[in-house]
């Protein structure tokens, strides 16, 4: 099974997680890291590594971080080529239970068209598609 780790800024990716299986129920194999303002993108990194070193996986880890650009996503950019991983962006909510959902029955690289898709799918207007289905 694909392994899910979630890098974020703070509580999020704790907090994330915990929601998310309130919906699907407690999932085994989901690893988070967090970064606290205080702590390097040295440090970040390593940890990373680390757990990646421990956690690798033949059928691989998917990667959820906060945000591109920010310290989470730098921090596991560099591995992308020592491990089997894949590394997406902007999680949220939609994306990380559809990761849940999915990820016993895909290989990585479906999963994360199947994660991207879903996660862009649930941005919207919910307003403007509220008021075009009343007309």
């Amino acid at each position: 099974m694909i392994k899910i780790l979630v890098i974020t800024h703070g509580q999020l990716g704790t907090e994330i997680i915990q929601t998310a299986e309130t919906i699907v129920g407690k999932q085994e194999d989901v690893l988070t890291l967090t970064l606290s303002p205080e702590e390097s993108l040295a440090s970040l990194c390593q940890r990373t590594e680390e757990l990646l070193k421990a956690q690798a996986t033949p059928e691989g880890i998917l990667i959820m971080t906060d945000m591109l650009g920010g310290t989470p996503c730098n921090a596991c950019l560099p591995f992308c080529t020592v491990y089997t991983v894949e590394i997406v962006s902007g999680v949220n909510l939609y994306m990380l239970l559809s990761a849940f959902i999915n990820r016993r029955q895909m290989s990585l690289e479906e999963l994360v068209r199947k994660v991207l898709h879903d996660g862009a799918k649930s941005v919207a207007n919910a307003k403007a598609l509220f008021l075009q289905k009343m007309q």
